[in-house]
């Protein structure tokens, strides 16, 4: 019998070998899958580099960013947030929403402090010394207003108000995690953050 696909007859088409009396048909793979296989291998070269080189975003890098876009939209939900103690205080514990604002400060604030706030350029914001800040309602200010004089930019006009308090709660959330090759201590130490109440879900929906 004549093959289409080969144009070989049953004979030509028999391989060399024999098992259990078995023999073995030669026949070639269909076009599909030889198309697949070739179209897959072609795209692993792409994805090689792109997320195992450095050249885009990381599974992780993409996941923290999609939750900070979450979590920025969830901020607008909150009402508007006071700029005081007790609310800094209880977003600061609030893992979700500090999640939501990593992803933040690495765009905004890596450069300078590094993504983990360890400190580049900037000073270290994982120790206990700090630089302009004696409370941590002086962590707003710096936000809101910068020092320029330290090179530290006004952030007033990228973020928005609540933006502006959960950055802060994130800043102060950074303290004494003490990641490893942080910069070295600049500045005074001074004492540690108040106890605070955690933000109430009702608060969180308020916006709702």
């Amino acid at each position: 019998m004549l093959d289409e696909r080969s144009g070989l007859d049953d004979t030509q088409r028999l391989m060399g070998h024999a098992y259990d009396g078995i023999r073995e048909y030669d026949n070639p793979l269909p076009a599909w899958w030889v198309w697949l296989f070739i179209g897959s291998i072609a795209y692993c070269v792409p994805y090689l580099f792109w997320y195992h080189f450095g050249i885009g975003p990381s599974v992780e890098e993409e996941y923290v960013a999609d939750m900070g876009a979450f979590y920025e939209a969830q901020s607008e939900m909150l009402g508007n947030l006071e700029a005081d103690q007790a609310t800094i205080l209880a977003f600061k514990d609030d893992e979700n929403m500090m999640m939501g604002m990593s992803s933040m400060f690495r765009a905004n604030c890596a450069t300078c402090h590094g993504a983990d706030g360890a400190g580049v350029t900037g000073p270290n914001l994982t120790d206990d010394f700090y630089i302009n800040i004696k409370s941590i309602d002086d962590i707003h200010g710096v936000l809101h207003d910068g020092v320029i004089d330290k090179g530290m930019p006004a952030w007033a006009g990228n973020l928005n108000d609540n933006q502006m308090v959960l950055m802060t709660s994130y800043v102060a959330a950074l303290r004494e995690t003490d990641p490893a090759g942080g910069k070295a201590a600049q500045g005074s130490r001074i004492p540690a953050w108040p106890e605070g109440t955690p933000a109430a879900a009702d608060e969180q929906d308020s916006g709702e």
